[in-house]
């Protein structure tokens, strides 16, 4: 099997990197911005033009810019023209299985309301990053009913795994170096989905296993439990045995900050709600998502 992936110069493509290599079978393509004369890959130019010898049975499309606003056109030129030109030249290579990784921003922000999102919540995408994905989702869908295109779109929640790089890579830095640290207690009774490395190589490995999972649907993808950012600290801590003091404020102290203009928006941003529901992808796949807890494991091993 055939296939080609974008992005795995990124932070979940370098750790999905040991995953397809441990696959038997796979010939991995990867395509990006930069020019490489290493076997199996191509610029994206090369891509487009056809320089490619091999027919592509499967393509993932995971390379995406990672910042929420711009005063240029990068973000249009980096999800929404690319995944065009992407689309449209996937019948060069008589390729018809299309994997998008989108985002749950798609939805909104983070907030001090308790909404759970779900695949058929109405879109409020707030940020420059998360209108261009819900264009680039939209380019995929159209060309689907047009060229016969099977694809599936996955939205992401905060992912995390070895070396990322993040608000909450930095808490855990901390932690790492047994220094204190702020919280919540309770987390300010605000839970998150989080998305752990390890489910994404558990769902694609249930793909590439059945290609025809790859059927016209958008799933949310997450660990199978959302969890306070006070719980994900905690245990992460207890897990790492580390050192780190977590100094706990009460919930006023919170409702006080939230409310200071220059502040609030990033206190928000990493303590507030944001929990979209997985039901979906655990009701229509046979693959077994982890917990979050069952993930924070699996990070402390390798940290």
């Amino acid at each position: 099997m055939n296939i080609a992936i974008t992005g795995m110069s990124g932070f979940i493509g370098k750790n999905l990197k040991s995953f397809f290599n441990e696959i038997n079978n796979v010939n991995l393509i990867s395509i990006s911005r930069f020019e490489s004369n290493a076997s199996g890959r191509y610029t994206f130019e090369e891509f487009f033009n056809g320089d490619i010898d091999n027919e592509i049975d499967m393509f993932i499309h995971l390379a995406s810019p990672n910042y929420d606003y711009c005063k240029d056109n990068s973000l249009q030129e980096g999800i929404v023209s690319l995944t065009q030109r992407i689309i449209e030249s996937l019948p060069i290579y008589n390729c018809n299985k299309f994997i998008y990784f989108s985002s749950c921003k798609v939805y909104g922000e983070s907030s001090l309301e308790s909404t759970i999102f779900n695949e058929t919540s109405e879109l409020n995408p707030i940020t420059d990053y998360a209108k261009a994905k819900v264009a680039a989702e939209l380019i995929i869908k159209n060309n689907a009913n047009k060229n016969g295109l099977s694809y599936l779109i996955y939205r992401l929640p905060f992912v995390y795994g070895y070396e990322m790089k993040s608000n909450i890579g930095l808490l855990l830095r901390l932690i790492d170096k047994s220094l204190p640290m702020i919280s919540f207690k309770n987390g300010a009774g605000h839970k998150k989905s989080f998305l752990s490395i390890e489910n994404i190589k558990r769902i694609l490995a249930h793909n590439l296993k059945d290609p025809l999972s790859i059927n016209n649907n958008i799933y949310n993808l997450s660990d199978f439990d959302p969890v306070t950012l006070d719980y994900f600290l905690t245990n992460y801590k207890k897990l790492s045995k580390s050192k780190s003091l977590i100094i706990r404020l009460p919930k006023l102290i919170f409702s006080i900050i939230v409310k200071l203009p220059i502040i609030s928006n990033m206190v928000i941003k990493i303590y507030g709600n944001f929990h979209v529901e997985n039901i979906k992808i655990k009701s229509h796949t046979e693959s077994s998502l982890l917990t979050t807890n069952d993930c924070i494991s699996n990070l402390v091993a390798r940290m």
